[in-house]
């Protein structure tokens, strides 16, 4: 069974900050976490790409896909 879109990103962002689940989920600004740059920033643009696809192209400036919350709520649209 194929996991729900929200937690293929969440699981996947956090993979990419080498954090766990729940603090992703407490802290919610992915800049707040030591690992986060400018490549980690790429790499959690790209999986968005895939898991959310075309949806991605709708938001206007992509540096500012920093915030969990935000990020769930564009899955979902």
């Amino acid at each position: 069974m194929k996991k729900k879109i929200e937690e293929q990103i969440v699981s996947g962002i956090s993979k990419i900050l080498s954090v766990k689940q729940k603090d992703l989920m407490n802290t919610d600004d992915l800049t707040k976490f030591e690992e986060w740059d400018s490549l980690k920033h790429l790499e959690v643009i790209t999986l968005l790409d895939k898991i959310i696809g075309k949806r991605i192209k709708k938001i206007k400036n992509v540096s500012q896909i920093t915030k969990l919350k935000k990020i769930l709520v564009l899955a979902k649209k």
